[in-house]
């Protein structure tokens, strides 16, 4: 498989799109830095919930090798179904979510069945979980552009990517409604 640089093909236009991103190392789910030749973990990388990366910072990060896409939580909220054993299941709260918080068109596939919604917080809240459901917000990130560590495929967008997506174009959720969504959701896991 050749060495694809996520972060070269989607990276500058994901931030014209209103999007906080960040650089992932290669084979992990990890904000990275590249540094003299290797691959370590990038140092303060929550500051970008409160801003964008500048386009110096994304522009160095795509001469990253391999270097794939993290979003950071804040002007996002994304909803985490880690259901990896019942299909059936992932895809009824995926269902269950999108009757809550709105059809969002930004549906990001890693290691099918578990699946991620990612929505436009109406304002920045903490994270909530509730084992295998996540809603990931303020201060955590998700990876939207990168080969997952584990099926060594690259992530999909079965409908439209977030590098084809501005961000006002998803629907808006708040924290009572993300909360309200989950409880709905638990209900159904077994």
């Amino acid at each position: 498989m050749a060495e694809t640089n996520y972060m070269a093909q989607f990276g500058a236009r994901l931030v014209a799109n209103g999007y906080s991103i960040l650089p992932i190392a290669p084979g992990t789910k990890k904000p990275g830095r590249f540094r003299s030749g290797e691959w370590g973990e990038l140092p303060g990388w929550p500051q970008y919930s409160e801003r964008r990366p500048t386009e110096l910072e994304v522009a160095t990060w795509a001469k990253w090798p391999e270097a794939g896409i993290g979003v950071v939580g804040g002007a996002v909220a994304a909803v985490d179904i880690d259901i990896c054993d019942d299909p059936d299941l992932a895809i009824r709260i995926e269902g269950l979510c999108r009757e809550h918080l709105g059809d969002s068109p930004a549906l990001r596939i890693g290691r099918a069945p578990k699946r991620l919604l990612v929505y436009r917080a109406a304002t920045p809240f903490k994270g909530i979980k509730h084992h295998p459901l996540e809603v990931l917000c303020l201060g955590q990130q998700f990876v939207a552009y990168a080969v997952h560590p584990d099926t060594g495929a690259p992530y999909v967008w079965p409908e439209e990517g977030l590098a084809d997506l501005d961000i006002d174009s998803l629907p808006e959720i708040t924290e009572a409604r993300a909360r309200s969504f989950l409880e709905a959701a638990m209900a159904l896991i077994p």
